[in-house]
């Protein structure tokens, strides 16, 4: 299965924004939305991260580390699933 990258610029238009803006500006200084294309969960983040930025005020390095911690509550619930999982099949097993 190929995955679909999209181009910054689509998302920004979408969020309504442009790469000019102060918020984006601020971000790619940080080092977070550095590339032209995105995946779709990085377009989800630039997203997120203007929500967080416009709505809650957050600077750009408060969101960089709100966008680190949910990197993690979501590879702690993968890992937190594939052990139930695990559980699981070794429960029917016996």
């Amino acid at each position: 299965m190929t995955r679909r990258s999209i181009r910054t610029s689509e998302v920004l238009v979408f969020l309504g924004a442009e790469e000019k803006t102060a918020f984006f500006r601020r971000l790619r200084e940080e080092g977070l939305f550095e590339g032209e294309e995105l995946a779709p969960e990085e377009a989800d983040e630039l997203r997120l991260a203007k929500l967080l930025m416009e709505e809650l005020g957050l600077n750009a390095e408060g969101v960089d580390v709100a966008l680190h911690l949910r990197r993690r509550l979501f590879a702690l619930e993968r890992r937190a699933c594939a052990f139930a999982n695990a559980l699981e099949r070794e429960r029917q097993k016996r």
